[in-house]
């Protein structure tokens, strides 16, 4: 029996061991390996159908074929299995860890052909150069260096995996190796391109190229910035009143503050917003008002107002940057995005927002009611109750006004267990 067991378990090795050889290593066992004819048969059929020697069969399933085909107990067919499962998982790890080597396996070929002092650079491709043009047994131009930080140069990649240097890129180009974008081929030039450091301008050099003579001549430069254009659309957006609009294109900007005043600019979009809110106000568009004041209050640059904890620094930065925007706005502003976050039932955000509100104003008896239905409609009893005893305590000491249903409202929640 065990001669049988251990033979059976050798031919079911052979089948899995298959799905991670090549062809030929496959081709090779087959003619050079002799098992019993009685065994290898009745381990591979199932009924009619032979088991395919590319297919990886699963445990319960190796137990039904063994127990169907052989005659062994169950224990035996489990025992049997176990050590198949353990051969096919052997076999998909190693099937993986050969894919995994199939796809580097290019790139380190390259990285090995490469001369030693230039193996570090990671180069950025001349896309689009034209074969015919291209140096004799030259395949590929690259931009490069020898190492990182020193001059760059632009290298022809041979057939032969081989790096040749056809021409250093001029001095007076303003290239940033740190931040290189595209590299390629248009019009009879070659255009290499990088980014400025801290800003999202896009410089180009134009080069006229002699690979006769190893020259890279820079006949022109182009600059484009889409941070500039972004601003400019912003502003644009702003005065005819389209705030959405305003905020997407001021979103595009890469390094804000190297490129505008952030609280200037911010605090005129807040002042065209206030008109724009009234406006809706009026008209009863409740929902675009909260589509307007979602985009702001989402927006970067109107973190540095929501980071105010004290009426004391309000003040002291609206005094400082004389904001046409006045504090009395943007607390409106403020209430009015609150009131519509409990309308639209979003009462996490409302409570964000009318805590913030308590914290700016401590004597609006608005913000402690608002606060306090944020809280009673998040089932947070206790908390409601503290903001509603807050609005009484500031109601009964300043003379706010309050209609008579609101105050019964208050009263009643406030008697609840």
């Amino acid at each position: 029996m065990k001669l049988f067991f251990c033979q059976t378990l050798l031919a079911i090795l052979l089948v899995v061991s298959c799905t991670s050889c090549s062809t030929e290593e496959t081709k090779y066992a087959e003619e050079n390996t002799t098992m019993p004819s009685d065994t290898i048969p009745n381990v591979l059929k199932t009924g009619n159908t032979m088991i395919k020697d590319s297919v990886l069969i699963s445990y319960t399933d190796s137990v039904d074929i063994i127990l169907s085909n052989l005659k062994v107990s169950e224990a035996q067919a489990q025992e049997l299995s176990e050590s198949m499962s353990d051969m096919i998982e052997q076999a998909q790890s190693l099937q993986k860890n050969n894919q995994n080597e199939e796809g580097t396996r290019g790139f380190e070929a390259f990285r090995k052909d490469l001369p030693k002092d230039l193996s570090t650079y990671l180069y950025m491709k001349v896309d689009s150069f034209p074969q015919s043009l291209l140096p004799k047994s030259t395949k590929n131009l690259y931009i490069g260096a020898a190492t990182e930080g020193e001059e760059q140069y632009l290298y022809g990649l041979s057939n032969e995996g081989n790096l040749k240097k056809l021409a250093k890129l001029p001095t007076d180009f303003r290239f940033n190796a740190y931040k290189k974008t595209e590299a390629y081929y248009k019009d009879g030039k070659i255009f290499i391109c990088s980014e400025e450091n801290y800003k999202a301008t896009v410089i180009c050099g134009i080069f006229d190229f002699d690979f006769d003579k190893n020259m890279l001549i820079l006949e022109d430069q182009t600059a484009s910035d889409f941070s500039v254009e972004a601003i400019a659309k912003a502003q644009r957006a702003v005065e005819k009143g389209n705030i959405i609009e305003a905020v997407n294109f001021y979103e595009q900007v890469a390094y804000p503050h190297n490129y505008m005043q952030v609280e200037t600019e911010t605090i005129h979009l807040l002042k065209k917003t206030y008109s724009v809110l009234q406006k809706l106000e009026k008209e009863k568009k409740y929902d675009s008002a909260m589509l307007v004041l979602e985009s702001i209050f989402e927006f970067w640059g109107t973190e540095f107002l929501l980071n105010i904890e004290t009426p004391q620094q309000l003040q002291e930065l609206f005094k400082k940057y004389n904001f046409e925007l006045t504090q009395k706005e943007y607390i409106h502003i403020l209430e009015k995005y609150g009131s519509l976050l409990l309308q639209s039932k979003k009462y996490v955000d409302a409570v964000e927002i009318n805590k913030k509100l308590t914290q700016i104003t401590p004597t609006s008896a608005l913000a402690y009611l608002q606060l306090g239905n944020a809280y009673y409609n998040l089932e947070r009893l206790q908390e409601s109750q503290n903001a509603y005893k807050k609005y009484k305590e500031i109601i009964a000491k300043t003379g706010q006004k309050t209609d008579k249903e609101t105050l019964t409202q208050v009263e009643k929640r406030l008697s609840e267990k």
